[in-house]
């Protein structure tokens, strides 16, 4: 699996368990401790991602990130492959 899917799949792991996965926000440190790449590969991920419409980043005190729908969805179609 490419490596920004990865990160895709993480936010995913992260979210996946709760009632409104599309509208939890994840802090950036919740990423780093769960990601085997250096920050700023995770930010070109994250970048790459959002692009595509599967993430969206915000910037609030700190970056907070959140799977989109179609993230979700792209998610769940790739999960019995993983």
């Amino acid at each position: 699996m490419e490596n920004k899917l990865l990160t895709l799949h993480t936010i995913y792991d992260l979210v996946k368990d709760n009632p409104h996965p599309t509208t939890s926000l994840l802090q950036s440190n919740e990423l780093i401790l769960r990601q085997n790449f250096p920050w700023d590969e995770v930010v070109n991920h994250l970048n790459y991602l959002q692009a595509e419409g599967l993430v969206i980043m915000t910037q609030l005190s700190v970056a907070a990130i959140s799977i989109t729908d179609k993230g979700l969805q792209y998610m769940l179609e790739l999960t019995p492959v993983i």
